[in-house]
């Protein structure tokens, strides 16, 4: 295990140690990603993901493949990605307890805990001796039976899992906006993630109808968050 300040700096470090002249990043992720790639002459092949946040297609067996656990709750797609490909770098900047798989993991820690710049890289199956924040598995499981039946998203994780927000695929820009509406009088903060994307892309559907709602806020804090959507400013996880 390998300490760092930040996740992007994290990979970083991989991209040099390793010689990465070119790796496989989604289309759907934080810019932040895109330009630590750049910062190492490491040229970005994106790629895209389906409704279940999976990658599209077949990419190059022996290629080094950036996957996001996005929002936490995608430990069965990383089952079976790892099995898959052998350079799979899984990126648990929104799974902070996540014991590492893969090829490498990095794990960040400023998504749970505000202010504490963390983040570490693990090769491997490396055993991390972490204790998993029962309290949020708690508050994610609270809003799942509250939106879980109207939920788009079909949420299956493991009982260990820890995710990092509650997200709620609406079915309509317009249903998404009236939860953040009624969230927001709440003082619970939204963010979207994360840069906007072409209509005609798949994932067009995560950045517009995509609600993440903080595991942190449950019991609402004020907030003078605007109410409309179009607002909000987009927050880098890393």
């Amino acid at each position: 295990m390998l300490k760092f300040d930040l996740a992007r700096n994290a990979l970083r470090y991989l991209i040099r140690e390793y010689k990465i002249k070119e790796i496989y990043i989604p289309y759907y992720l934080c810019s932040v990603i895109r330009h630590a790639v750049f910062a190492e002459e490491c040229r970005p092949i994106f790629y895209h993901i389906d409704n279940h946040f999976m990658p599209e297609g077949n990419l190059p067996g022996k290629s080094y493949i950036l996957y996001p656990n996005y929002f936490g709750i995608c430990d069965k797609n990383i089952d079976i990605l790892i099995e898959k490909y052998d350079r799979l770098i899984v990126d648990n900047a929104h799974a902070f307890y996540a014991q590492p798989r893969g090829f490498a993991s990095i794990n960040s820690k400023k998504k749970f805990i505000p202010d504490c710049k963390e983040a570490y890289l693990f090769y491997g199956n490396e055993h991390w001796d972490i204790i998993p924040d029962k309290n949020r598995r708690e508050i994610f499981e609270r809003y799942h039976k509250i939106y879980g039946k109207s939920n788009l998203l079909n949420i299956d994780i493991p009982k260990e899992a820890v995710p990092f927000c509650y997200p709620y695929l609406a079915p309509s820009i317009e249903n998404a906006d009236m939860l953040v509406r009624k969230l927001s009088s709440g003082g619970v903060i939204i963010f979207r993630y994360w840069n906007p994307l072409p209509k005609s892309y798949n994932e067009y559907k995560f950045y517009s109808r995509l609600v993440p709602i903080p595991l942190d806020s449950y019991q609402g804090k004020k907030s003078s968050l605007p109410v409309r959507r179009e607002d909000y400013k987009n927050v880098p996880f890393y």
